[in-house]
């Protein structure tokens, strides 16, 4: 009890370090009710998102023809965006690794758009129109061609995109206090693979070769099958040069082969789908892809989720032979004097 009276009276003459005590106590007080506050989402989830890539898509990045040709598997990353339901606003955005997450939600309906292209080392893919679920659309660099031939189609040179997945998963009801609900979706193909074999002959002229397709969507929209209709992309494809044998009579035949991604041909009857081979002696040979006289057994457009495009003609490469040839003739013995 005296301790007591001690205390009361040290504090009596020394008002200003009471205060300061009970200050001191209160800003613990109220941060650790801060602390927990910010820790407790973190500590449990009332939504975890798996998802799943379809078995078209997970074929088709697994498969490949060539060895020169990496096989991607899952992705790096996968963004998210949660819509609510009645506004349409964006709720809640970001990434997770691999194809789970958890996440803490406050008490509503929301409409969730999963979307990832992230499977090599550079993603080739741009996004836009993310503000709205409707407008949401991939895209990849573009260089429209100057001089349109056409003005009712915008004619473009485009980057190949990566492989592209998406998922609208709609009305998700999230209430108050429900822990560990989990949803499983399953993204869908935005963009395809396909695979081009040309038989050629006249291989001996060259070293490499570059092909070009044209007539092919530009871009694609994540929450819908839509695509926009007035463009029609160019995509540029590095062919592997294939010869029958080592023979001089054998080198220069063979094929050219080659792999890449798209958003698929445009399906517009009046865009005409076509390839142009470029090659390092100047020869430069265009074909269109269609049913009656190259392409066999189905029109390009048909191949709307990617597939093998095979020709029924050979390509005839002409001379002279290109490119940059090294080699080594008679040796002369020089006798140079050399001061030391």
């Amino acid at each position: 009890m005296s301790r007591i009276k001690t205390l009361m009276k040290t504090l009596s003459h020394a008002p200003t370090l009471a205060a300061a005590l009970v200050l001191t106590l209160v800003l613990f007080a109220s941060a650790g009710c801060q602390r927990k506050d910010l820790l407790e989402p973190h500590d449990h989830f009332n939504l975890i998102i798996k998802a799943n890539i379809d078995s078209l898509g997970l074929s088709q990045l697994l498969s490949s023809k060539s060895d020169g040709y990496t096989k991607p598997g899952e992705p790096k990353t996968t963004k998210y965006i949660l819509y609510e339901s009645t506004t349409q606003k964006i709720a809640y955005r970001g990434s997770f690794k691999g194809l789970q997450l958890g996440l803490y939600l406050e008490e509503g309906m929301y409409d969730l758009l999963l979307y990832t292209s992230d499977f090599n080392e550079l993603d080739a893919n741009f996004y836009r129109g993310l503000g709205q679920k409707e407008t949401a659309e991939t895209y990849t660099r573009q260089t429209p061609i100057e001089e349109q031939s056409r003005s009712d189609l915008v004619e473009m040179y485009m980057v190949e995109p990566d492989p592209t997945f998406s998922v609208l998963h709609e009305k998700i009801i999230v209430l108050e206090g429900e822990e560990d609900k989990e949803l499983e979706v399953e993204l869908v193909q935005k963009s395809f693979k396909y695979c081009i074999t040309l038989k050629a002959k006249g291989l001996q002229n060259i070293h490499t070769a570059k092909m070009n397709i044209s007539g092919l969507y530009t871009s694609a929209f994540l929450t819908s099958d839509e695509h926009r209709m007035n463009e029609a992309g160019i995509q540029t494809v590095e062919m592997q040069i294939r010869r029958t044998g080592d023979s001089q009579d054998e080198y220069g035949r063979g094929e050219l082969y080659g792999e890449f991604w798209s958003f698929g041909p445009n399906q517009r009857e009046d865009i005409i789908n076509s390839i142009t081979c470029y090659f390092i002696n100047g020869d430069v040979i265009t074909m269109p892809l269609d049913k009656d006289k190259y392409y066999d057994p189905d029109q390009i457009k048909d191949l709307v989720t990617g597939g093998e495009i095979i020709t029924r003609d050979t390509l005839e490469i002409k001379g002279p032979p290109g490119g940059f040839q090294p080699g080594v003739g008679d040796w002369n013995q020089t006798d140079v004097d050399l001061i030391l």
